[in-house]
């Protein structure tokens, strides 16, 4: 009667599991919205979406091969990532930080990699490097631009100026310009090597993930990539000066344009990868590796028990508080002190352009302050913030956003460090936009990755940006001489530049 009985009781639900992916799925749901838009918005220009399909393909191939060993330690561990990515969340909730969150989602891989057994299947991959893959389907590479892009771009600069040095005579380097036959050559943010180093590493991390090398040689093939991203720009950067230099060596042809530029930084790149492929070791088998149990004694299904559900049940109320917590960002810029720009301007009164419900929402949220003015066809916009990290950024973020087509033309030293943009709107109007970054100390720059690197420094500092719209169809005498009045009125003379910047070369 009993077993009668129990063969018609309803399967009872694995409670434990359910708790635990509750509370997972609470604290991931926005940190995956974020991830995704990042995917998809113009402004970060991200490349993850293709990141996130290879892990997700590299994980099916996997997870389809059958499991041939059990190490038996895997979940506890699984529950500790769990709980470490708690707290991370935590910090990220608290201090409205969206990074952390998503961070914390290539640690939730690492522990879905470990419960899935996938350093246990005949066709292995190694759950800590198909997290550090996830990793890079985050904007990475924006973030380290910002973060040590400056400094990438004075050793690649240094570097590139002692091979010229050593091929020609006529070399004079300061900072991050080059001059080399009388043409002024700069080592500009975009060739940072930022870029070639974020590629190699996704390259290296998907290798690492399905050949799973011992330790040595993991560290030997991270320090080479690293090793060949760098000297891979830093010939990027001599062929360019080179080229610039003396066009005629290749026909005339101009390396700055479309496609030869891409086309030199891809065969630099191709290059830069060859050490890695040469370095590989073999593919380890599942086998390999730990002391595990057979097949055939694959452990059950783990047992819910009281104090399992118990746990679970306050991990999934963990999760809700922790998604409830209130935002309290810490590098809230100051508002008080009012911003201006001037009211008449080279003939012109200045008209007043609210801001965005975007743009107010988040200077409420995050502080700064901003204004905007236009003078009759041209437009300024003066940003000012003791956080940069929140709210500087280059135009071509905002303006691919709006459907913009942006393109990067380069930097003007005089008067002031400006950096110039080539905007074309949907409707095909175009527009030049020039911005320059200066800093209450006298500091100027034409970057947000050198704003960054000197408010880390003197982190009480208070930077502004300075925004100039003008038409394409005006001369460009016009437009400089607009941008001079600007200047003049702000009283940004060049001396602040000649006392502050880097030295031109002699």
């Amino acid at each position: 009667m009993d077993t009668h009985l129990k063969k018609h009781l309803p399967v009872q639900l694995p409670i434990y599991p359910l708790l635990m992916g509750i509370g997972m799925l609470l604290m991931a749901v926005e940190p995956i919205a974020w991830l995704v838009n990042t995917w998809f918005e113009p402004a970060h220009d991200s490349k993850g979406g293709w990141i996130f399909l290879l892990c997700a393909g590299l994980f099916f191939w996997s997870v389809r091969s059958p499991q041939q060993a059990v190490t038996g330690k895997t979940h506890k561990k699984a529950v500790i990532l769990l709980l470490v990515t708690a707290f991370i969340r935590g910090i990220g909730q608290v201090f409205a930080v969206n990074v952390l969150g998503a961070v914390a989602l290539a640690i939730d891989v690492y522990a879905i990699g470990l419960l899935a057994a996938l350093n246990d299947r005949k066709t292995p991959l190694s759950a800590g490097w198909l997290a550090v893959l996830f990793a890079f389907s985050l904007p990475l590479e924006r973030i380290l631009q910002r973060i040590i892009g400056f400094g990438l771009q004075h050793l690649s600069a240094d570097g590139a100026c002692r091979v010229l040095q050593g091929l020609f005579a006529d070399v004079q380097c300061a900072g991050i310009r080059i001059l080399l036959a009388g043409r002024d050559v700069l080592v500009d943010l975009p060739c940072s090597g930022v870029k070639s180093i974020t590629l190699l590493l996704v390259l290296y991390a998907a290798l690492m993930c399905v050949l799973r090398p011992t330790l040595l040689n993991s560290v030997v093939m991270g320090l080479t990539a690293l090793a060949s991203a760098l000297l891979a720009n830093i010939i990027r950067i001599t062929c360019l000066s080179i080229f610039i230099a003396y066009p005629e060596k290749i026909g005339g042809i101009n390396v700055l344009a479309q496609p030869w530029h891409d086309l030199i930084g891809l065969f630099c790149l191709i290059l830069a990868a060859m050490p890695l492929a040469l370095l590989c070791p073999p593919r380890r088998s599942g086998e390999e590796g730990s002391q595990k149990s057979p097949s055939h004694n694959c452990p059950q299904p783990i047992q819910a028990g009281k104090t399992k559900t118990l746990a679970a049940l306050g991990f999934a109320m963990l999760a809700a508080v922790i998604v409830a917590l209130p935002r309290q960002p810490l590098d809230i810029s100051d508002t008080r002190t009012a911003l201006s720009l001037p009211l008449y301007l080279n003939g012109q009164y200045g008209q007043t352009v609210a801001l965005s419900i975007q743009e107010q929402a988040y200077f409420t949220q995050y502080g700064g302050t901003a204004v905007k003015m236009r003078y009759g066809d041209n437009s300024a916009m003066l940003i000012r913030t003791n956080s940069p990290l929140r709210h500087m950024h280059t135009p071509d973020d905002c303006l691919r956003g709006l459907g913009f087509d942006v393109h990067y033309q380069g930097i003007q030293y005089q008067p002031l460090p400006t950096a110039i943009y080539l905007a074309t709107a949907p409707n095909g109007a175009q527009w030049r936009i020039a911005v320059t970054f200066y800093s209450d100390l006298g500091q100027f720059t034409t970057n947000v990755s050198e704003v960054v690197w000197r408010w880390l420094q003197q982190p009480h500092s208070t930077w502004y940006a300075l925004q100039r719209i003008t038409p394409v169809s005006i001369p460009e005498s016009e437009a400089s001489e607009w941008d001079n009045t600007l200047f003049a009125a702000l009283d940004l003379t060049s001396v602040h530049f000649q006392e502050n910047s880097h030295a031109k070369p002699d």
